[in-house]
């Protein structure tokens, strides 16, 4: 496969170095040659302007912009936010007129196109990212299971269970404890699943914004992504067990009409009714964003007769588990003049203690400034940290649980504690992952085969661990082998190239 590294604006500035993913070494230095001068390196005195890409809200970035540029006098930040990654990148390559940060949702695009560079001198060199969540680290999050690292987490937004106290408590149920396993939140489910004959049924589920079969096979310490993914390879049993659950729990009437059909209009007499409102459903898989941005605004709650609580992911058979999270990646580009100014804005931007507390105590804190909707910023378009740092975790959950009784709070503190071991979906974190969904599950329709009863999950799990290994291997050459960044070792290219020969 040729380069496809945006001509000769790339080319010109491509540097790819052969350094240890980012956290691999104990200690305060990596050893990879180089990453002293990174760390010791001053950043230029010049005037220069950086652009950041992005998918928050763009005043919101425009404030944290002006924050590093107090920071940093000589730089100047233009800040955009990303309609559709694919379509604005290439556009931006044509015209030569590339951004040198930006977060990406599909890292296939961005990872095939050459558009980050390796980035391991700089985090390598840096203490901070030794204090970030532990996963990101061990897990190689934004290495794509290589030796180098091309991004950070860049908007960190974790999954959550929620469960509505007051449908538990009308229906004479136990509340489960903190400390819940998988079953226990699938019981819970069935029971709260009751024909009400004087008014409307309550469901024990919610039409999730997360699917349960993306939570259950992720939460195992010793995977590092979607489809029982190890780092090299696939085994899908545990999402195919999962997935025939999901299915099974919405053919047996156990998951709540999703809006905008006639069921949904059966049910709650009105076409457009967001389950979340009803005060009928007992248990929802959702995001942080979703608790914050409604059932997180003043009044809100009290006005539907809900009592929303967050609970830490169930577990399954170990105490320490993952929580699946929406992680876009961020990073440099390859066709920036100025990588370590870069680099600078982009910890400034996602992970950086400085940077978070300038968001903390510039933006969140003030509830007088809203995003166009109206709503304050620390519950629209809020993300949670990734670094540990106490004093940034502390401003942060405080701010979340302002005004809470300490009942409420606890839960929150339990949610809290539970969140920090991340995992992202397979699109943001695995080479070829999205080819893999593409030419494979999206194109025979999985989710419907499954859901109509059209077939078993079970019998696709052989031909899909071919198929996601298959696609997985190419893409590692294509993006990392010779032809490509060239951080693959022989012993690996020979690997993945076995795989390749087995074909599809």
């Amino acid at each position: 496969m040729k380069r496809k590294i945006l001509c000769a604006l790339l080319a010109a500035t491509m540097a790819v170095s052969m350094t240890a993913c980012g956290g691999g070494n104990a200690g305060g230095g990596s050893g990879t040659p180089g990453a002293s001068d990174a760390a010791d390196a001053e950043l230029t005195d010049d005037n220069i302007t950086l652009k950041y890409w992005h998918y928050e809200d763009q005043e919101l970035i425009e404030m944290m912009a002006e924050g590093f540029m107090k920071e940093h006098p000589n730089i100047t930040v233009e800040v955009r936010r990303i309609d559709d990654m694919s379509t604005d990148l290439s556009a931006a390559a044509a015209a030569q007129d590339f951004p040198d940060v930006f977060q990406g949702t599909d890292s296939d695009t961005a990872l095939a196109n050459f558009y980050w560079r390796d980035i391991s001198e700089y985090y390598d060199a840096d203490p901070e990212t030794k204090n970030l969540m532990s996963s990101i680290n061990t897990d190689g999050i934004g290495c794509f299971a290589t030796s180098a690292r091309f991004a950070v987490p860049g908007y960190y937004q974790p999954n959550a269970f929620y469960i509505d106290r007051n449908v538990v408590n009308k229906l004479n149920l136990t509340m489960p404890s903190s400390d819940w396993t998988w079953n226990e939140m699938i019981d819970l489910v069935k029971a709260a699943t009751v024909d009400d004959r004087s008014g409307m049924k309550y469901y024990g589920m919610s039409c999730s914004e997360v699917r349960l079969d993306s939570v259950y096979h992720n939460l195992p310490m010793k995977v590092k992504g979607e489809f029982g993914f190890d780092g090299k390879t696939f085994d899908l049993t545990d999402w195919a067990a999962v997935e025939q659950e999901q299915a099974d729990l919405k053919v047996g009437g156990y998951v709540c009409p999703a809006p905008d059909t006639q069921e949904m209009e059966d049910w709650s007499g009105d076409w457009g009714t967001w389950y979340g409102a009803t005060g009928h459903v007992a248990v929802f898989s959702s995001t942080l964003q979703m608790y914050l941005t409604y059932w997180g605004s003043e009044g809100y709650q009290e006005a539907i007769g809900t009592d929303i609580v967050p609970m830490p992911m169930p577990k399954r058979d170990e105490d320490t588990f993952h929580t699946m999270a929406t992680m876009y990646m961020a990073g440099v580009s390859s066709s920036c003049k100025y990588p370590h100014e870069a680099y600078e804005l982009l910890k400034w931007m996602t992970y950086g203690k400085d940077g978070w507390m300038y968001r903390l105590n510039n933006i969140y804190s003030d509830k007088s400034l809203t995003n166009s909707a109206g709503i304050p910023y620390i519950n629209a378009y809020t993300i949670a940290p990734i670094t540990e740092d106490t004093e940034v975790w502390d401003k942060y959950k405080a701010l979340i649980t302002e005004g809470m009784d300490d009942d409420h709070k606890a839960y929150w503190d339990a949610y809290f504690d539970s969140i920090h071991y991340p995992t992202c979906g397979g699109w943001i974190s695995i080479a070829g992952y999205w080819n893999f969904c593409d030419q494979y599950f999206n194109n025979i329709g999985i989710h419907d085969i499954v859901d109509k009863g059209l077939g078993k999950a079970a019998d696709y799990v052989e031909e899909a661990n071919r198929q996601a290994n298959y696609y997985h291997a190419e893409a590692m050459l294509n993006y990392f082998g010779s032809d490509g960044y060239d951080v693959l070792s022989e012993e690996e290219i020979n690997e993945y190239q076995a795989i390749i020969d087995q074909g599809l």
